[in-house]
């Protein structure tokens, strides 16, 4: 797993109560761009945002450049809703290290603000998985894979939960400050 996004893996370990998507293949096909222009994806409150750069239907987020030994790590996102006036994006974020078998989670993204540089910045969240019941996990094709994350297999029955279990946190400021 790339060390950028340790931020993203240690999050699921370090809130015992919440857990990850996470995937061994990409499930989203082709990825929307969810702005004309400069992005930057803050992952942490405590850190500076990173910034991106776009690859076809992607985007490269980029070590900060002290960060001499961390690789970009590339995230492509499509619409999950409308949520406190914003649009919330389901992103998946390819956290494959080389020689190792293929890893895939799944964070949301919305609009932070609009920087004075021009840079829109989008605050990344790690929804949870959690509180899913029995019968969430079978309706939804999600699967328990250890104490901190659930294994995802569809892509649109990860989203139809999404919607579902986590509509009005989306729209909450709170929620959004706590899964950073």
């Amino acid at each position: 797993m790339f060390s950028l996004f340790r931020a993203f893996a240690a999050g699921c370990a370090a809130l015992l109560l919440s857990g990850c998507f996470l995937s061994e293949k990409p499930l989203i096909g082709e990825g929307a761009h969810i702005h004309d222009g400069p992005l930057a994806f803050c992952l942490d409150a405590e850190e500076p945002c990173h910034q991106t750069t776009v690859q076809e239907d992607a985007y490269l987020i980029l070590p900060h450049t002290e960060d001499v030994n961390e690789q970009p790590v590339a995230i492509r996102f499509r619409p999950l809703m409308q949520a406190g006036g914003e649009t919330i994006w389901l992103g998946e974020a390819n956290l494959s290290a080389d020689g190792e078998e293929e890893a895939w989670g799944y964070v949301v993204a919305r609009k932070l603000k609009d920087t004075d540089l021009g840079v829109r910045e989008y605050e990344v969240a790690v929804p949870d998985c959690s509180q899913a019941t029995a019968s969430e996990l079978i309706r939804y094709g999600l699967e328990k894979d250890g104490p901190y994350a659930c294994r995802v297999t569809d892509i649109d029955a990860l989203t139809e939960y999404l919607r579902t279990r986590h509509a009005g946190d989306f729209a909450d400021d709170a929620w959004w400050a706590a899964a950073r």
